[in-house]
């Protein structure tokens, strides 16, 4: 009689079982429009600011590793909306639109060489991006009534926290308009100027001379590494007459996230998402120091011209001193690249003759080092969201043998 028992109760619970797998794989289909809105963290990886020096950074001669020279103090906020549709229970297809702002300023880092440039600026990221979600780990809502079996043990899911887990890549775009702050002194000068800084948009001023030559070699000369290896050459980074670098680029989206379901249609999700793009112009800042008075010249009567001149930060900051040849005596008025005057020694002069003379160079002089364009520029968001799947449960069914349908009522 017992095994007769056993064998009812076989046949009772078995269509059951397959049923609830059936309905497990299937199951995003009655859910699957997902939209979310979110609050959190940006931050940067740009020329401008950073954190480690070069002598302390991990990776030894560049200061740049990665996600270690972000600079805490310049984290800003972003705000996000996005829409996912479930093509599979494991793949999902979602479209995004952020808004944020990122920043980086110089006198913040660490690194000596980039606190001397004391550059400094801030942007506003619009993106729209659309992304594939890989789902790693399904969120569960978990066993609600934290029911056991006889043993002690959880009947309820095999993920009794709930947490999911799942990785995204995609392909997107974003705005992007640099301002900054100009804190430089004008060549010379040791006062510090009173009062708040004025801020420009430094697109329109073409700090680093964008379209303000043709583009030929004697103009824009190559730039080398640390190594002495060319990185970029006038091709790479000279654009053509009035022209400069644009206000839209492309970005790549790679991440992961971490989802909380407290429901069967909401929850909270955690992400991290990096952001590769395709221009080294967020921060305004890529090749060399340009010159102030060939940029006054282009301007012409322009009020942009004087602007333009001193937000390239072009000599301003540190001094060296070297041996330099004046023929015919020392120019008046000097070059601004030098600061204060020069002077003699007797053993150079006897060594080198009489036209050489001691002269300290500012190292922001026109031609030397300004950014890195061996690198693009990168931001990044840290985001907390809260998530709602829309259900699309059907209304109708359809009677069998024949072409129409019927409503479909609930019944208690």
């Amino acid at each position: 009689m017992k095994n007769y028992f056993h064998i009812i109760l076989f046949f009772i619970f078995t269509p059951s079982l397959y049923n609830a797998q059936y309905y497990n794989r299937n199951s995003y289909k009655t859910k699957r429009h997902e939209i979310s809105f979110g609050l959190g963290a940006s931050s940067c990886l740009t020329d401008v600011g950073g954190g480690k020096s070069v002598d302390s950074s991990l990776f030894g001669s560049s200061a740049r590793g990665f996600l270690f020279d972000m600079n805490i103090q310049q984290t800003k906020y972003v705000a996000n909306f996005s829409y996912t549709y479930y093509l599979k229970s494991k793949l999902t297809f979602r479209l995004n639109l952020a808004y944020s702002q990122i920043s980086g300023d110089d006198n913040v880092t660490d690194d000596p060489d980039r606190k001397n440039r004391r550059l400094n600026f801030e942007t506003t990221i619009v993106e729209g991006s659309g992304v594939f979600e890989w789902i790693i780990i399904t969120e569960k809502s978990g066993n609600r009534y934290n029911l056991k079996n006889k043993y002690g043990k959880s009947i309820g899911a095999k993920n009794p926290l709930g947490f999911g887990l799942y990785a995204f890549a995609g392909l997107g775009g974003f705005y992007y308009d640099p301002w900054g702050y100009d804190r430089f002194l004008e060549p010379g000068s040791s006062t510090v100027v009173e009062g708040s800084p004025i801020r420009h948009r430094l697109r329109p001023l073409r700090t680093e001379g964008q379209g303000v030559l043709e583009p030929n070699a004697e103009n824009y000369p190559d730039i080398y590494n640390s190594n002495g290896e060319v990185i970029a050459t006038y091709e790479d980074y000279a654009f053509p007459k009035d022209k400069t670098y644009k206000n839209f680029a492309l970005c790549v989206p790679l991440g992961f996230g971490i989802k909380k379901s407290f429901h069967s249609t909401a929850g909270l999700k955690l992400e991290a998402g990096f952001r590769f793009t395709n221009t080294d112009y967020i921060d305004d800042v890529s090749t060399k120091y340009f010159d102030p008075v060939t940029l006054d010249e282009y301007f012409g009567n322009s009020d942009l011209g004087p602007i333009a001149g001193q937000m390239t930060g072009t000599n301003t900051g540190d001094t060296y001193e070297t041996i330099t040849f004046f023929n015919g005596g020392v120019p008046d008025p000097l070059p601004t690249y030098i600061s204060g005057d020069p002077y003699q020694n007797s053993d150079d002069v006897a060594q080198y003759g009489p036209n050489a003379y001691r002269a300290r160079y500012y190292k922001t002089i026109p031609g030397e080092k300004r950014g890195n364009p061996e690198y693009k520029d990168s931001y990044m968001f840290l985001t907390l969201s809260v998530y709602k799947k829309l259900t699309n449960t059907p209304k109708t069914m359809r009677i069998a043998n024949s072409g129409s349908r019927r409503k479909i009522k609930a019944s208690f």
